[in-house]
């Protein structure tokens, strides 16, 4: 049965897949089970919960990802490291009324119970005398993703140089909540909290009277283990290599499920109609950790960049909702969130533009370099692949606790994974 939601969707993808050859465009009805089949893995991914490196979520998540594939062909292994213990563990600033502010304790976590004068600091100003001093800092306005951002570097070197006794991090962004930032997972941060602009007008009161407040984060638990998900099916043919993040700031649903349903659904589409082609997948962890899954896999488990024909990265919001900023009310809109960046390696960008040509924020194929990409398509560029293309973003509720999949464009998913087959297809003929 087409649902109203398919059926607003079948006629944009059936038009993506024009340029499909018979065999794999398949009748309507074919499309329809395209359709349902990426929704449905959005909804499973999010069904784990929270998706912390490590975490329940991330070890269900390997193992629903792990029989997919399997069942669809494919050889599959895991790759192990450690990451940092996280669970989503929350920490606290006591102010003298009694009033308390909790918020998320960035990682990697270092254990405070501390008592010290707050100190106001925003992004506008100069930094204020910050020697032992509890940290109230008020963040520019931007939808926060990283620690290694030229902000938060600024922040995190000051506050390193005064040896404050904690940061109390405001992240201004387009929901009013806290938002996670990644991180390698051996920074040297000072214990620190985010916390949401909504609740922090109590504090930045205090912080602006310079009242002494109390900052408690407990210790951090033993690391952990955490994989990536490793699949091949080997062939004479072209080898092509496609990955993804599967953990991240919490449920993710917008930030990683639609990458990870394109991701399943390539893999078994290629498993099945591309008999000679050597198929490489891999679902990494560690993606809060500044790409520590994708670093582990391109230093052990990925094949040479000169026997690859083509890698594919589907990165962070490939299909997020669009919404229309109102003050602190967000209305979402039936087109999908533009800030999701298409890169390709030189000598793509034609053709990228075509298979993606009216499709928000990707129809612009940017010629990236390591220099100028992101997340782990940084990682694959700089480590020398030729052949490359991959999507990154972030979505308005990215790394916050309400990403879920109403934040899903699911019409938009349909036809972007239909472009992605057509892009692929299209380079590898020419390669």
């Amino acid at each position: 049965m087409i649902n109203r939601r398919h059926a607003l969707l079948l006629p944009a993808a059936l038009g993506a897949c024009a340029g499909l050859p018979a065999a794999r465009t398949g009748p309507e009805e074919s499309l329809e089970r395209d359709a349902s089949a990426l929704e449905r893995a959005v909804v499973t991914y999010a069904s784990f919960g929270s998706h912390y490196s490590g975490s329940a979520g991330d070890l269900a998540t390997t193992d629903w990802m792990e029989g997919e594939l399997s069942t669809a062909g494919y050889e599959t292994r895991r790759q192990t490291f450690e990451v940092p213990a996280c669970d989503g563990e929350t920490g606290t600033v006591l102010l003298p009324d009694g009033t308390q502010i909790s918020g998320p304790v960035q990682m990697p976590a270092r254990a405070a119970e501390a008592e010290a004068e707050l100190v106001y600091w925003n992004t506008d100003t100069p930094p204020p005398a910050l020697t032992g001093k509890l940290l109230v800092y008020d963040a520019g306005f931007r939808r926060h993703s990283s620690l290694m951002s030229t902000e938060w570097q600024r922040v995190l070197k000051t506050s390193r140089e005064a040896q404050v006794a904690g940061v109390a991090a405001i992240t201004n962004g387009p929901t009013r909540l806290a938002i996670r930032l990644n991180t390698p997972a051996d920074g040297d941060i000072a214990p620190m909290l985010t916390l949401a602009p909504r609740e922090a007008g109590a504090l930045r009161a205090a912080a602006t009277r310079g009242d002494t407040a109390r900052l408690s984060i407990a210790p951090a638990r033993p690391g952990r283990l955490a994989d990536n998900l490793i699949a091949r099916r080997t062939g004479p043919g072209a080898r092509i290599v496609i990955s993804t993040p599967k953990s991240g700031w919490g449920i993710c649903a917008s930030e990683r499920g639609p990458g990870i349903a394109i991701f399943l659904e390539l893999g078994r589409r290629f498993a099945s109609t591309w008999p000679t082609a050597d198929i490489h997948l891999v679902a990494t962890s560690g993606h809060e950790y500044e790409s520590l899954g994708a670093h582990r896999f391109l230093e052990s488990g990925a094949p040479a960049p000169m026997d690859t024909a083509l890698w594919v990265h589907l990165g962070a919001n490939l299909s997020g909702v669009d919404f229309h900023d109102l003050g602190p009310t967000l209305l979402p809109l039936p087109s999908p969130d533009p800030q999701r960046y298409l890169g390709v390696t030189e000598g793509i960008e034609g053709v990228a533009r075509e298979m993606f040509r009216g499709r928000p924020g990707l129809e612009a194929a940017y010629v990236m370099t390591a220099e100028n990409a992101a997340g782990e398509l940084r990682e694959i560029l700089g480590a020398g692949y030729a052949s490359a293309f991959g999507v990154f973003g972030a979505g308005r509720f990215h790394h916050t606790d309400q990403d879920t999949p109403d934040k899903v464009d699911m019409r938009e998913l349909a036809t972007t994974n239909a472009s992605f087959l057509r892009l692929i297809e299209r380079v590898l003929s020419k390669a």
